[in-house]
């Protein structure tokens, strides 16, 4: 079982705590861009881009993540 960053997720927690994209990006040191195209799921954000993310956001980095089963072949 794969964990992997959730663009749901993340959007959904930045959104519950009041904050925007462009706050959340000032925070942790990166761009809206970069904040929106985590959220699209296009960019993996780094560890600690992602520590940093959860941390402004309250939040545990398992709450940011998505599991994904990987099919047997």
């Amino acid at each position: 079982m794969a964990r992997h960053v959730s663009g749901r997720r993340l959007r959904e927690a930045r959104k519950s705590a009041g904050i925007s994209a462009e706050q959340l990006a000032i925070s942790v040191g990166r761009s809206a861009y970069s904040i929106h195209e985590y959220e699209l799921g296009r960019v993996t954000p780094g560890v600690p881009i992602l520590i940093a993310i959860a941390d402004t956001l309250g939040r545990r980095i398992d709450d940011l993540l998505d599991e994904e089963i990987a099919n047997a072949a």
